[in-house]
């Protein structure tokens, strides 16, 4: 076997390959000995079934196992004596002919990572915002917590609902031409931002305790997040199935106490203050990590195999399967082509960052330590209520701790590039308002 190669683009390689005439033959050859082993044919003995019979029902079949077969040969004959560093299986542009006597020949298209080099990472000037927390976010978190510590009590001095209150209602009617009928929905009056529908719990508050059958009608605006209501109208007939008011717990030391995270209010308060700025430097962090990748692609521009980009889209296509609660294995939608439009923005990107960190790892020689992955294990096993041993086990077996040794060297890549890079930190621009121009009816026409 004769195995040339052609480049074609930088992430596609042609393969021209013939194959001598003696070593088709001796597949072909096999190939019918085996298929006479397993076909039963009317008027022969098992496994002893003619060739020229067999020829003449089953050659189109064997051809094209012989093809494929030339085609694998062909493809790691290439990778061993090229060096390919191929991202995907080989693709034949046209049927492949095998005639008796002849040689047989055909080209197949290889998608490659192509070349790959990392200059100019140094002396980026990136930046970053400060930590800047707001005052509402503590006050909203605190909130929370007082709720995760309140007691539910009877309403016994007043006869009609207000934000203090907890309710379960039934609910009865249309979204649209949507039916509703449910009997068991938990709402907290005093909770807009959880609200099924925007601004039901205004028509609720000042309602009854005793409420029946009673009629309600919100419109929904046209810009709801949820696309499949927006603009309709919801109506509905509501009745009040139990109703407790919040008795939320007085801030002091014993409620600081209580929600066993500090001793004292102080304490509370500067605990829930440093979680914020935490959760906020880890934002901050990812953000000037992308601002990181995104000016290493700019600087250092290189062509992406569609299929690199293709595996992208199929692994966001699974985290959102996943999301919806369909699990590997499982039978969900297909990928439309509406979906795959939103799934491919910024997907060639993404491969390229990747290549890049990859490269520029390789070129500085970083390397992953057993500490490194052993710590980045137990996190996940924390987070998954497993003993860190066990994960790592269940990792090793699937393949995964591969993956995990893989992110942290792209994550030491991205460091090194950062620490290379001078970042200032300033407060990022206000966005510009549009302005909308009206046109001048006395204007003449263009």
């Amino acid at each position: 076997m004769q195995v040339q190669i052609e480049e074609v683009s930088p992430v596609e390689t042609k393969l021209i390959v013939e194959v001598p005439w003696e070593n088709v033959s001796g597949k072909l050859g096999k190939s019918y000995r085996d298929l006479a082993k397993q076909v039963n044919l009317k008027g022969f003995r098992k496994g002893k079934v003619p060739r020229s019979v067999l020829e003449r029902m089953f050659s189109d079949r064997v051809h094209a196992e012989v093809a494929s077969e030339l085609v694998r040969e062909s493809f790691m004959a290439a990778l061993s004596e090229h060096k390919l560093q191929a991202v995907a299986e080989p693709r034949v542009e046209s049927q492949i002919e095998i005639n008796k006597g002849q040689p047989t020949s055909f080209e197949a298209i290889v998608e490659v990572k192509g070349e790959v080099k990392v200059e100019n990472y140094k002396g980026m000037e990136l930046t970053k915002r400060p930590i800047k927390i707001d005052e509402e976010d503590l006050e909203h978190t605190l909130s929370h917590l007082r709720k995760e510590h309140m007691d539910l009590l009877p309403i016994e001095d007043r006869k009609e609902l207000t934000t203090d209150d907890m309710v379960t209602i039934s609910l009865k009617g249309t979204i649209g031409d949507q039916e509703i009928d449910r009997d068991d929905i938990n709402l907290d009056l005093g909770d807009d931002h959880h609200e099924p529908l925007p601004g039901m719990h205004a028509k609720i508050v000042g309602l009854p305790l005793d409420t029946k059958d009673h009629e309600i009608v919100i419109e929904i605006p046209e810009d709801h997040q949820e696309t499949q209501i927006a603009g309709k109208t919801a109506s509905f007939k509501i009745s009040v199935i139990e109703a407790k008011y919040k008795d939320l717990p007085e801030l002091n030391d014993e409620f600081a106490k209580d929600t066993g995270k500090a001793e004292t209010l102080v304490e509370l308060l500067a605990g829930i203050r440093k979680e914020a700025e935490d959760r906020q430097a880890e934002q901050i962090k990812s953000e000037l990590q992308q601002s990181a990748v995104a000016e290493l692609i700019k600087r250092n521009p290189i062509a992406v195999a569609s299929s690199l980009k293709e595996r992208v889209i199929q692994n966001r296509f699974q985290r959102l399967q996943s999301m919806m609660g369909i699990q590997p294995g499982m039978q969900g939608p297909p990928l439309d082509e509406g979906t795959r439009e939103r799934l491919s923005d910024g997907a060639e990107d993404e491969v390229r960052g990747q290549l890049l960190l990859d490269a520029l790892a390789e070129a500085e020689g970083l390397e992953v330590s057993d500490d490194a992955v052993d710590e980045r294990v137990a996190e996940m096993a924390a987070r998954g209520g497993k003993t860190a041993g066990r994960l790592k086990a269940e990792m090793s077996r699937d393949g995964r701790l591969e993956n995990i040794v893989y992110q942290l060297k792209q994550d030491k890549a991205i460091e090194l590039v950062i620490a290379s890079a001078k970042v200032e930190e300033k407060e990022p621009e206000p966005e510009a308002e549009e302005l909308t121009v009206e046109a001048d009816p006395n204007a003449p026409a263009k």
